[in-house]
C-alpha cells in the first residue's frame, strides 16, 4: 500500500464509506472500505484540503470484544399512533461471519472512538446495525488520494 497510519482515525471521515469487505484474522478486526475522507489535519495528507480514496484498509488491533446489535425501530400511524415495535437484537458470535458477507455494500452511517471503544452504526438495506468494538489500536492503508469534488 501506498499510505500507511495508525490511530489516527479521527483524521478520516468515514461517514457514507462502503463495506466491500469485513473480515477477522487473529486478534484483528479488518474493514475494506470504499470512498473514505481524507481529513486535512492526517499525517499523510499533504494537501489543506478534504481528499478521498476511493480503497481503504481500516485494522482494529488486539480486538477483545465485538458486539454488534441489530437496531430496533417503532412504527407510527399518521396520527401518532404507535403501531408496531421491533426491540434491539443482539447478534450472536457464531452469526458474525454471514453477517459480514450480508453486509457488503452496505454504508458506515458514523464511526466514533470513545477510548478503546470503538461505534460503528452501518446501514444495511433495511436496517441499521450497531458494531462496537473493543480494540487497543488501529491502522489505515490506503493506495492513492483522489479528489474528494470534481473538478470543473
Amino acid at each position: 500500500m501506498g499510505y500507511h497510519t495508525v490511530d489516527e482515525l479521527e483524521h478520516f471521515n468515514f461517514a457514507g464509506a462502503e463495506i466491500l469487505e469485513i473480515r477477522e484474522y487473529r486478534d484483528q478486526l479488518i474493514f475494506e472500505l470504499g470512498f473514505v475522507t481524507i481529513l486535512p489535519e492526517n499525517t499523510c495528507n499533504r494537501d489543506v484540503r478534504e481528499m478521498g480514496t476511493s480503497q481503504l484498509t481500516l485494522k482494529l488491533f488486539h480486538v477483545k470484544e465485538i458486539e454488534i446489535i441489530l437496531e430496533g425501530y417503532k412504527v407510527f400511524d399518521a396520527d401518532g399512533n404507535l403501531k408496531e415495535t421491533c426491540e434491539d437484537e443482539v447478534i450472536k458470535n457464531k452469526d458474525f461471519p454471514a453477517l459480514y458477507q450480508d453486509l457488503k455494500g452496505s454504508g458506515i452511517y458514523s464511526l466514533k472512538r470513545d477510548g478503546d471503544d470503538y461505534v460503528f452504526y452501518l446501514d444495511a438495506e433495511e436496517r441499521t446495525y450497531r458494531f462496537t468494538v473493543k480494540a487497543k489500536g488501529n491502522s489505515q492503508d490506503w493506495e492513492r488520494f483522489m479528489n474528494k469534488n470534481p473538478v470543473y
